[in-house]
């Protein structure tokens, strides 16, 4: 199969997968008694109105960062579960660097927060990482376990050393205020006034291409690449398989640290327990449903996104559907992208009108 009839046929899986996902969603909602136009309603107040787009793009961004994160290792034949653990230490990379530099100005507080995120949730990956290459670990295992530590290590600095006292609320002390990222309202986008989407989704936009560039264009992203298809050839070769490892999981976990830049320094100002809605766990959907593709990972997260949002307002719509029905569709979706032919399949039956092959 060559490289333009592979993406032809991955093209193809991911629309009909879509299809598919929605074609169920429908049969859900008409199963349990409701309007199956709800849903198509639902998502088109999350796309095509400045209030339900703002709101989709705001959960979009964290899955970019979280896709991306997942994509790298994903390339070097690793598979990263230890996003949502990453993000929650680079969360508290900002809170950490805003506490030791509370008043600092925007101009310096803003690529501090983004600094201090990339660092320590790149140091956190790098321990996945470290075990892996050195060790042997099985990185599954060790970064499931790592995202219980980071998530107990979060949750016990926010509600006792580093806790607001003016709040009974689960949240840490709020950031200084050169920290916060502008809201896209607030630098004229007016469209997404009172939505939380802010200028993060820039930097997840501009972390995405350099992505691309790195892993297609570089020797790095060459030697990556090459450990992931084989282990063994690319050691022959003279590639450090070793090095290549920790480098994975080290960008990996510098992407998911990322997440922080839109929820803690762009909407709460501050950490809030359980702030992430399983971004890291989403984020491995979000990589497979754009076959690791950093451009496709944009857009897989504003589907997703899309998912999210408009599951909160079929809820409202809906009397008898809760916004888990999202859920259904995403896991079908991801079911159907990763099944072989699936798509083909699908398209042949549509030709056909639905009659059996002769």
């Amino acid at each position: 199969m060559t490289a333009k009839t592979r993406r032809i046929a991955e093209t193809k899986s991911a629309v009909g997968g879509c299809i598919f996902a929605l074609l169920l969603g429908t049969f859900i909602l008409a199963v349990s008694g409701e309007n199956p136009t709800l849903l198509f309603e639902a998502l088109s107040n999350s796309i095509f109105t400045g209030f339900g787009l703002g709101y989709t793009l705001f959960y979009a961004t964290p899955l970019i960062f979280t896709g991306l994160s997942v994509a790298v290792c994903f390339r070097c034949g690793l598979f990263n579960i230890g996003a949502e653990g990453q993000l929650y230490m680079g969360a508290l990379g900002i809170l950490l660097v805003s506490l030791l530099l509370p008043n600092a100005p925007a101009i310096a507080a803003i690529p501090l927060g983004i600094l201090s995120a990339a660092l320590l949730g790149g140091l956190w990956g790098a321990i996945a990482g470290v075990l892996k290459a050195k060790r042997g670990s099985h990185e599954v295992i060790v970064t499931i376990l790592l995202n219980f530590v980071a998530l107990y290590i979060v949750n016990y600095l926010i509600l006792y050393p580093l806790d607001d006292p003016t709040t009974q609320k689960p949240e840490s002390l709020p950031l200084g205020a050169g920290y916060a990222m502008p809201l896209l309202s607030e630098i004229g986008l007016t469209v997404f006034d009172t939505t939380p989407v802010n200028t993060s989704l820039f930097v997840a936009i501009a972390t995405a291409l350099v992505i691309r560039f790195l892993l297609k264009s570089t020797p790095f992203g060459f030697e990556m690449r090459s450990v992931g298809y084989s282990s063994s050839a690319s050691r022959i070769a003279g590639i450090s398989v070793g090095r290549q490892t920790i480098l994975a999981f080290v960008i990996s976990g510098i992407l998911a640290g990322m997440v922080g830049l839109n929820d803690v320094q762009g909407y709460h100002h501050k950490i809030i327990e359980g702030f992430s809605p399983q971004y890291g766990f989403t984020g491995i959907a979000v990589a497979l449903l754009a076959r690791n593709n950093p451009v496709g990972i944009l857009f897989a997260a504003l589907l997703f996104g899309t998912l999210h949002n408009g599951a909160r307002d079929l809820e409202f719509l809906s009397d008898k559907v809760t916004k888990e029905l999202a859920y259904v569709i995403q896991a079908v979706l991801i079911a159907a992208v990763a099944a072989p032919r699936f798509g083909e399949t699908l398209f042949g039956w549509l030709r056909r009108g639905g009659k059996k092959p002769a």
